[in-house]
């Protein structure tokens, strides 16, 4: 079993077995164990892990990483994966973790999109454009006289993406150990150079 931040390079594709498949480039370096959190302590299973030395760091975050891993460096990214246990002699997983066929679970934030209106993000029919129609876009009503507010989850124009996504059981086609790269199947959530969280699961797991 194996977590940990992995960097999303971009889309390419593979010769597998005579078939092109399309694979997402995910480049995965260290990534320190931190805090190893239990039950009887802290009310849960979690693992705590590190990745990305940064330059210059914050003294409480370098104390942190130094406490659990005798490392004098803060790292960018810090996060807690629930439900998984580690031997205690574990302190780094690498790309020597990963091998072809094996099923993640990937997290990470979707595209951002910026201000949408509703016929964009929640694909409304608009309004009719005939008979000198001038918002033909226009949400319509949102409410009556009573309760004279707007009630929660109106669909209505706002933020659209940059939400959290999770792709369950996407299976690794290819490892690349010397550049430290992981060829995954398909697709994967967010913008290439962001990080996304990836988690192997069981086989049992995977469709």
């Amino acid at each position: 079993m194996s977590v940990g931040f992995a960097k999303k390079i971009g889309m390419t594709r593979l010769f597998l077995e005579g078939k092109s498949r399309a694979v997402t480039v995910l480049e995965f370096k260290e990534n320190f164990v931190l805090q190893k959190k239990v039950v009887d302590k802290d009310g849960y299973n979690a693992i705590q892990v590190g990745s990305v030395k940064k330059k210059k760091g914050t003294a409480p975050r370098i104390g942190h990483v130094r406490k659990y891993s005798s490392q004098d460096f803060d790292l960018r990214f810090i996060g807690e994966f629930r439900d998984f246990e580690v031997s205690e002699d574990k302190s780094i997983f690498d790309i020597n973790d990963f091998e072809a066929n094996d099923v993640l679970d990937i997290s990470g934030s979707a595209f951002g999109r910026g201000f949408a209106g509703v016929v964009k993000w929640h694909s409304f029919r608009g309004q009719p454009a005939s008979r000198g129609h001038d918002h033909e876009r226009a949400p319509g009503s949102i409410g009556s006289r009573w309760p004279q507010r707007v009630l929660p989850g109106r669909k209505m124009a706002g933020h659209m993406g940059t939400n959290t996504v999770t792709l369950k059981n996407v299976k690794v086609l290819a490892v690349d150990p010397e550049l430290g790269l992981l060829f995954v199947n398909g697709s994967v959530p967010g913008s290439n150079s962001n990080y996304l969280k990836i988690r192997k699961v069981e086989a049992m797991e995977s469709k």
